[in-house]
């Protein structure tokens, strides 16, 4: 199931926006629900790049696997994510708009075991998840001046 695309203009150049997003201290300022990130891998982040997740959301705590699948330097960021309900690929776009940066998110989530039965009714509530992340990543870059 794709989500529709979504979209937040940051005050910051594309090379900021991406460097931000890919370092791995600033996950939890954006992603509030990482209770920790454990890199599986050495180096910078670059495809292949994986990490082991523990996430905390709805009051349970669990473990996902995350890791890049395509990264082109200021223009695009793919991560995936085995969570236990569901398989998940975020696609982050950077475009230049002015002295900002348009950054578009096209979620896919493939649902698994029970969710398949639940997902049409998180779907919204999915939705505004996301929107509230990338709202949480324009806050806080713009913040960092």
């Amino acid at each position: 199931m794709i989500l529709p695309t979504m979209m937040v203009e940051i005050a910051a150049s594309p090379d900021r926006v991406f460097s931000f997003m890919t370092n791995p201290e600033h996950v939890k300022q954006w992603q509030p629900d990482v209770v920790e990130s454990i890199p599986l891998t050495k180096g910078s982040v670059q495809r292949g790049t994986r990490w082991r997740v523990t996430v905390e959301e709805f009051g349970r705590r669990f473990d996902v696997e995350t890791s890049v699948v395509d990264l082109v330097l200021n223009t695009r960021l793919v991560f995936e994510t085995s969570a236990p309900t569901a398989d998940v690929q975020v696609d982050y776009r950077f475009f230049e708009h002015g002295p900002n940066t348009r950054v578009e998110l096209a979620t896919t989530v493939k649902p698994r075991g029970f969710m398949r039965v639940f997902f049409p009714f998180v779907k919204g509530m999915i939705r505004r998840k996301v929107a509230s992340r990338l709202d949480l990543l324009r806050e806080v870059i713009e913040a960092a001046g």
